[in-house]
């Protein structure tokens, strides 16, 4: 999935440091390795304990996506305009699993650090330092994904999802309470399977999440629960095609979906608030299309529009806001969608899968198998 950031505001160049001081980019670095670093402690933790993210979750009464997100690295800078895990975030974790002395110290030094680094950021560049960082992070990551660009037909985009999380080595110092590696291996592995049959058993299924025929977002009457990894298909009628789920903010899962008609082609966003007896997300929702390399507003709904999700809710947009007419010639289209916080003015953008549509067929790229 491609993933880019823009800001609903203005932009500018990056920066660097005070003289004398660290760079941008030197602090950027710096505090990238330190949400590897923290993501890595609390991996080890929970592996030690023989815990996992959705335990984690119900004890700090935290969203499962949002765990699952802290525990991303340096990636949640730009998978989600939530806030990142600091201080406080660290003390319930330290607290809810127990852990003491090396452990304990370790993780309470990163998160302070996490806090220094991005106040320092800030101060550098107040407006966008998220942007900046993102901008420099996405290329040290390890194993990024490539971006993409929407393409006219029939060129392919090939879109390459990122990789899975690789737990690192459990480590037993300090603990009161350690299981021996193999036992902590097994667990872990258990965890892994608990959180798939979980998200298996919670499935949203496309033919219950049926988009608006009016101008307000269509609210699906059901409780929605953590989304399924991968695509999704026919959420918009027959033949449509959503990206990927987006983590954030809060407690919101997002997708940007297209739909192929016989004269029209439609975009729309797909949102999931997974908090089941919490307040309602508020959300801020933008909306474009791409065609022919180039992004293009909605031609009804143009500029960004805020968005209620009542909890355990599924909520998609108006595809008839965001529709233009079928080409006679071949033309590639993708939906670019942005969702941030109700009071946000930037966030990073994602693609629906690319119709590639002929005047006789559509090819979808990626597709399900």
């Amino acid at each position: 999935m491609c993933r880019g950031v823009v800001a609903l505001g203005s932009t500018g160049n990056a920066g660097s440091g005070a003289s004398g001081g660290p760079s941008f980019i030197e602090l950027a670095g710096a505090f990238g390795g330190a949400l590897d670093d923290w993501s890595a402690a609390v991996r080890d933790a929970l592996a030690a304990e023989g815990r996992y993210q959705n335990w984690l979750a119900r004890r700090l009464g935290t969203p499962a996506p949002k765990v699952s997100l802290w525990l991303r690295g340096r990636e949640q800078v730009w998978l989600s305009g939530a806030g990142l895990p600091g201080a406080a975030t660290t003390r319930a974790i330290v607290r809810e699993l127990g852990l003491e002395g090396p452990s304990a110290d370790r993780l309470a030094a990163l998160a302070a650090r996490i806090d220094d680094l991005q106040r320092e950021l800030e101060a550098l560049h107040p407006r966008d330092w998220r942007k900046r960082a993102v901008e420099h992070l996405r290329g040290t990551a390890p194993a990024p994904a490539p971006a993409l660009v929407p393409v006219p037909a029939p060129a392919a985009v090939a879109p390459t999802a990122p990789p899975p999380d690789t737990p690192r080595p459990t480590t037993r110092r300090g603990r009161r309470r350690s299981l021996p590696r193999l036992a902590a291996a097994a667990a872990t592995g258990m965890a892994a399977a608990a959180l798939v049959a979980y998200l298996a058993s919670t499935r949203t299924t496309p033919d219950t999440a049926k988009p608006a025929t009016s101008s307000q977002p269509a609210t699906i009457p059901r409780a929605a629960a953590l989304e399924q990894p991968g695509l999704e298909k026919n959420t918009l009628g027959a033949d449509s095609r959503c990206g990927e789920p987006v983590p954030g903010p809060e407690s919101v899962v997002w997708r940007v979906c297209a739909r192929v008609d016989a004269d029209r082609v439609a975009f729309a966003v797909k949102i999931t608030n997974q908090a089941d007896r919490a307040a309602t997300a508020r959300v801020r929702v933008r909306l474009q299309y791409a065609q022919a390399k180039a992004f293009h507003p909605c031609p009804e709904a143009p500029n960004p529009q805020p968005v209620d999700v009542p909890p355990g809710r599924t909520v998609i947009t108006d595809p008839a806001r965001c529709s233009v007419p079928r080409e006679p010639v071949p033309y590639a289209y993708q939906g670019v969608g942005w969702v941030v916080p109700a009071n946000a003015n930037a966030g990073s953008y994602e693609l629906s899968p690319a119709a590639h549509v002929y005047p006789d067929r559509t090819i979808w790229k990626p597709d399900l198998l």
